[in-house]
């Protein structure tokens, strides 16, 4: 069994023959045919290899392109370049870079013109070497004939027979010719496709250094903003201990103010229940001269503006309970809420609002 590339994938052997469908998968010609045969549908089938479905050109099977890279390398034998396809090279002229029969060679040896040249068996030959060799290939059609020839019209290689027989009125080029053209715009791609992986390499170089802009800027916003917050802490600890302060100060003195308002009630109270009392004496057990006399000075104590009087402590007392430290604690509340929407807010517009609100809260 064959391994690798030499491999057909029907009979799993050496390519006899490849055929090269359009799909780029190769196979014998004669498994190719026997395949086709019974899985052709409605003219067309599917690759053995990928499915890909292939329409079956008007010619069948031999139609197809065949495959020479494959056809030269399928096997490790090498014809003699003398003598041709028939004769099996044994040796190599590395001066001359011909394949060389066993009697080519003897001959080979004993001309003046080469036997100096030096010649190695070709089962000796280093990998790389043999790699390197130069096969001639041969018409299928006209096997005593190389291919020299490529047809333009049927983009298929041929031999000078071919030419005549078949493809008299067809443009033809040399296969040297027509490799050289082949070779121009493959190296013309290649050039496209190196500039492409050049330009494709510079602007993945550029992403990579925008990459490490966009994280340095993050880390950046996010210290910055993180600055901030501590200067904001700190702000806020401070005007917090001094509201504290005023705080304590402003409800100590509403505590004082709170016992001597209590005291001012106890006493009214005291006085408004004397003269209750004494009007009631003055009625029940008063004489008229008594009420007469009485009357007046009676009715001034029971007259005393007592409603007025809460009142107007009542109202100095919720006057007194609005310590001005609230109005910076309400800032700080509306600003924490406003940071909790902050989400189409930019990081300069956040700091600018972090940095006004320290400013407010320092006054």
């Amino acid at each position: 069994m064959a391994t690798g590339r030499q491999e057909c994938s029907i009979c799993m052997d050496i390519f006899k023959n490849p055929k090269l469908i359009p799909c780029h998968h190769s196979f014998c010609y004669k498994c190719l045919e026997d395949y086709v045969k019974v899985n052709l549908t409605n003219g067309r089938f599917n690759c053995p290899m990928c499915r890909k479905n292939v329409e079956l050109p008007p010619g069948g099977v031999a139609s197809f392109q065949e495959n020479f890279y494959i056809d030269t390398y399928s096997s490790e034998k090498f014809s003699c370049d003398i003598c041709g396809p028939k004769s099996v090279a044994c040796s190599r002229c590395l001066d001359c870079e011909e394949n060389l029969c066993q009697a080519c060679c003897y001959v080979h040896e004993k001309s003046k013109a080469s036997r100096h040249h030096k010649i190695s068996d070709l089962g000796t030959l280093e990998p790389e070497m043999k790699g390197k060799i130069r096969q001639r290939i041969f018409c299928h059609q006209h096997p005593e004939d190389e291919i020299r020839l490529v047809c333009k019209v049927c983009k298929a290689l041929i031999c000078v027979l071919c030419k005549a027989i078949k493809h008299e009125n067809h443009a033809t080029e040399t296969v040297s010719d027509a490799a050289a053209e082949v070779k121009k715009n493959i190296q013309i791609k290649m050039d496209q496709c190196l500039d492409n992986v050049r330009r494709i390499t510079d602007s993945e170089r550029e992403a990579e250094a925008f990459y490490k802009k966009i994280n340095a800027a993050e880390r950046k916003e996010i210290k910055a903003l993180e600055d901030q917050r501590l200067q904001l802490i700190e702000v806020i600890d401070q005007e917090v201990a001094k509201m504290k302060d005023k705080i304590q100060n402003v409800y100590k003195d509403l505590r004082q103010q709170n016992a001597a308002l209590k005291r001012d009630f106890k006493e009214e109270l005291k006085n408004s229940y004397t003269a209750v009392d004494n009007a009631i004496q003055l009625i029940d057990q008063g004489t008229d001269i008594d009420v007469i006399r009485k009357g007046s000075a009676i009715e001034q104590l029971l007259s005393t503006p007592m409603e007025e009087t809460v009142k107007k402590h009542m109202r100095r007392m919720d006057k007194d309970l609005f310590s001005p430290a609230e109005f910076k604690v309400r800032e700080l509340i509306s600003f924490i809420g406003m940071m909790r929407d902050s989400t189409e807010m930019s990081p300069q517009e956040i700091r600018e609002q972090v940095s006004s609100t320290a400013s407010d809260l320092k006054r």
